[in-house]
């Protein structure tokens, strides 16, 4: 049975490229779908959590190459649910056509995981190969299926050094700040700290 999403577009959660029947049940979750006008913040739930004492993971995927992968990892949600993952999050690769309506993408993949499968996620998003409009193109587009968790990161380079984009932006809090700026808060934003990784970064005050 089919969990249809509540008041965020029409999408689909049957994959195109299926082979069979069987499969395309298979990539359909019967988890209840969140209702993102009332179920709690991923930032409550986090500093709630925190409060507390309690323990909690998280749970991190890797959007598949093929169509049937994608079928493959969403038939795979509820099972993953059920161990009670505080959220999950789904990577953004540029190579991957990310925020694209592709079977594939990780766009398709974290608004199947939230609309379909009731998952709290958050969905990666890198400044590179990316202009300004293209990332608010994409911000648009996650707001419009009900996704309010981004992680905002400056991402890895596809070769061995980072290209700068015309009117895009080189680190993560300049993507944070243009969240805020068109957004306001509407999402939740996460960011990630790895100072040892990045050597482009000479000193701390660099990315505040």
């Amino acid at each position: 049975m089919v969990n249809e999403p509540r008041g965020h577009g029409s999408l689909n959660p049957r994959l195109e490229g299926s082979s069979s029947e069987s499969s395309k049940d298979s990539s359909r979750c019967s988890t209840p779908g969140l209702d993102p006008e009332r179920h709690e913040r991923l930032k409550e739930k986090m500093r709630r959590r925190m409060e507390s004492g309690d323990k909690w993971f998280s749970l991190e995927f890797f959007p598949p190459r093929t169509a049937q992968g994608a079928v493959n990892l969403i038939s795979r949600f509820d099972q993953m649910g059920a161990g009670g993952p505080l959220f999950i999050d789904v990577t953004w690769h540029p190579a991957g056509d990310p925020g694209s309506d592709k079977e594939t993408s990780s766009m398709v993949i974290a608004s199947t995981a939230v609309n379909y499968c009731g998952l709290e996620t958050i969905l990666h998003m890198t400044c590179c190969r990316q202009s300004r409009e293209e990332i608010t193109g994409h911000l648009h587009k996650a707001k419009r299926l009900g996704l309010k968790n981004i992680m905002a990161l400056r991402g890895d380079p596809i070769g061995d050094q980072w290209e700068d984009v015309e009117g895009g932006f080189c680190h993560a809090v300049d993507l944070v700040k243009h969240i805020r700026s068109e957004f306001g808060d509407y999402f939740d934003i996460c960011v990630a700290a790895c100072f040892p990784a990045y050597s482009s970064i000479k000193q701390r005050r660099d990315i505040y």
